[in-house]
């Protein structure tokens, strides 16, 4: 099936209802999918345990602390039961269309990377994962404080075990340059690359201020300084060359326009 890996924040306040359920949430996705939460952060092990997840509590960390992405990777694919891996952010909740898009794509491509955005919402309350069939159909029901709506930023890489082995830099696991560093590998290396935002309803729980994410930009843009990664090794999802829809995979047609407005948005910001 499936393994499913990430980094924690502390599990602490408003942190720790998103992050719980970020992962109820992906261990309901079926019975064999596989997690690996890495990172020693307040209240990883006793999640682990409530969840009967894998959890990797002493990985290589960044000067800053952070998770390194190359360790995180290679420990992942050497834990992992299954030929498909995925990383997820941990504020992020997948719904069963995850699944059922990931089987389309295996069952196109021997090797591939699907990845997506996700839809940006403010929960009032824990996720009702009892009733996930209506909630997909009304992601901005009077349930949500605020109509969702879409964040940019990548919230789930799933990709074939073979790919990502080599050159991978150290950076921070969880930082949004990392996503988009894999993405502008993968493209490099002519992978088969995947957009399945049309059809996975993938909800980010918002636990940002103006200032929280002034500073992940600003994080962000060091992290890749350290590294000597170039802006233009970052891809965002518009880059990838196939979308998922409904019917079938299909060219990406407006992918240039995509990444000239996503390299736009990047100047602006600083990102």
């Amino acid at each position: 099936m499936l393994t499913i890996f990430t980094a924690a924040k502390p599990f602490r306040e408003r942190m720790a209802s998103i992050q719980r359920n970020a992962l109820q949430s992906w261990s309901l996705l079926h019975r064999e999918v596989q997690i690996i939460l890495f990172g020693d952060a307040a209240g990883s092990q006793e999640i682990s345990w409530e969840f009967g997840i894998h959890h990797e509590a002493h990985p290589q960390l960044t000067p800053c602390g952070a998770v390194r992405l190359d360790d995180m990777l290679a420990t992942a694919r050497r834990l992992a039961r299954y030929n498909t891996l995925c990383y997820v952010a941990c504020d992020v909740i997948l719904l069963p269309d995850f699944c059922e898009a990931l089987n389309r794509v295996e069952a196109l491509y021997p090797e591939f990377v699907m990845a997506g955005r996700s839809r940006d919402v403010q929960l009032s309350e824990p996720f009702p994962f009892e009733d996930l069939e209506w909630e997909m159909q009304s992601p901005s029901c009077e349930k949500w404080e605020q109509p969702a709506q879409w964040d940019e930023r990548i919230a789930y890489v799933a990709f074939s075990r073979n790919l990502f082995v080599n050159d991978i830099p150290p950076l921070p696991a969880n930082d949004p340059s990392s996503v988009k560093w894999l993405l502008g590998k993968a493209l490099a290396d002519e992978a088969v690359v995947v957009d399945a935002s049309e059809v996975v309803v993938a909800f980010r729980q918002r636990n940002e201020t103006k200032r929280a994410a002034r500073e992940e930009n600003e994080t962000e843009a060091q992290a890749r300084a350290a590294q000597g990664v170039r802006r233009r090794l970052l891809q965002c999802v518009a880059s990838a060359p196939f979308r998922l829809t409904a019917a079938d995979v299909v060219r990406n047609r407006w992918q240039r326009v995509r990444q000239w407005q996503e390299r736009v948005l990047m100047d602006r910001t600083g990102s």
